[in-house]
């Protein structure tokens, strides 16, 4: 997968304003973007980084490239977060 060089200044830009200096928070940073973009307009508020970042503590970098792609993948980026998070009783 190439990586276009405007997405890469973006992200540059953004990690100087939010303060973003590894690998993980520019991911989270994406995540919380997303997850926003879709709330815009509805009842629910919109979400931290601090509480992204919780939510996903126990995966790892490359875990999250995944979810990532996944979450892309669908029609509802939030629904498919937070429904992938959930914990399911066996």
């Amino acid at each position: 997968m190439e990586i276009s060089k405007t997405y890469l200044e973006q992200i540059k830009k953004r990690s100087d304003k939010t303060g973003a200096n590894s690998e993980r928070s520019e991911l989270i940073g994406r995540f919380v973007d997303n997850i926003n973009n879709e709330r815009e307009g509805t009842k629910f508020p919109q979400v931290t980084a601090a509480r992204v970042n919780f939510m996903l503590s126990h995966l790892s970098v490359r875990d999250l490239y995944w979810l990532l792609s996944e979450c892309e993948k669908s029609e509802s980026f939030g629904k498919k977060f937070f429904g992938m998070l959930k914990n399911k009783k066996v």
